[in-house]
């Protein structure tokens, strides 16, 4: 157990805000609750397929803070850590959102048959097989193989479909080549954007998330507290099955934040002081 005071926390968004298209009540209120008491909330999601300005809004319809500082999921990631690169040309397999972020970012999408610099890969609900071809074409090639994040499913209501980790599966078989980056949790890359973005520290926070794999691996390999919340994926048992270990486990968010109030007290201090 850890004796640590948080100044915020890093949260998830599917499986901890919703799952699929239903709102989880009580862990939205208990980050309403950390945030009056001063708390810094950071959205940190896998999910490529909305931009930034579309998951504010929702987060926004639901009274939880938040703005482009910290709303950061792998979409925007990736982009971001395009800028600088060499090549502007980019061949998404993707959605609205990721197509989006490319964009203001600066960077040029390109359709079927032309050439790119870059492979940017997410969650695709209009997948098709010319896309996937296209892609390991162009992977052979010697493009630059950047996938959002490697999650095999996503929740969705009471099921679990497939995510953007089973389109890239799909293309290391077909190219022979892994990604050369993966953006998205549990690469710890995606969480010092998200700390830098906002003027956070590691050990100023909690990252609180669904998944063993994705959340609490993250904050494995960082150096990070984590909770686990039974509102989405993973269960107790896969603790042991995966043999991965977060240091809180919560039955929702709500419960954990009446239970352990004192972990956010110097969140509460520094925002009478503010």
């Amino acid at each position: 157990m850890s004796n640590k005071k948080y100044k915020g926390v890093i949260v998830d968004l599917d499986g901890i805000v919703w799952r699929g298209n239903r709102p989880l009540k009580n862990n939205i209120e208990a980050l309403r609750l950390l945030h009056q008491r001063g708390a810094r909330i950071v959205f940190l999601s896998n999910n490529a397929a909305r931009s930034r300005a579309e998951y504010l809004e929702k987060l926004r319809s639901l009274g939880l803070p938040a703005d482009m500082k910290n709303m950061i999921n792998s979409g925007f990631a990736a982009t971001y850590y395009l800028r600088g690169k060499n090549g502007k040309k980019v061949f998404i397999i993707g959605e609205a959102g990721l197509f989006y972020e490319a964009t203001i970012n600066g960077l040029i999408p390109v359709s079927i048959g032309t050439k790119a610099d870059h492979v940017i890969v997410g969650l695709d609900r209009f997948l098709t097989y010319d896309k996937l071809a296209w892609a390991t074409i162009l992977i052979r090639q010697g493009a630059t193989f950047i996938a959002t994040n490697t999650d095999a499913t996503l929740p969705h209501n009471d099921e679990e479909l497939p995510g953007a980790g089973s389109i890239v599966a799909f293309l290391e078989t077909a190219t022979g080549k892994k990604p050369d980056i993966i953006i998205g949790k549990p690469n710890p890359w995606i969480l010092e954007l998200a700390l830098k973005l906002n003027n956070l520290e590691k050990q100023d926070v909690l990252i609180i998330g669904d998944r063993l794999d994705t959340d609490i691996l993250l904050g494995v390999k960082s150096g990070v507290d984590t909770l686990l919340v039974l509102t989405g994926v993973s269960s107790i048992d896969d603790i042991e099955r995966l043999n991965i270990t977060p240091t809180y486990v919560a039955k929702d968010l709500k419960s954990f934040v009446e239970e352990f109030n004192e972990l956010f007290q110097l969140a509460t201090e520094n925002h009478q002081i503010n």
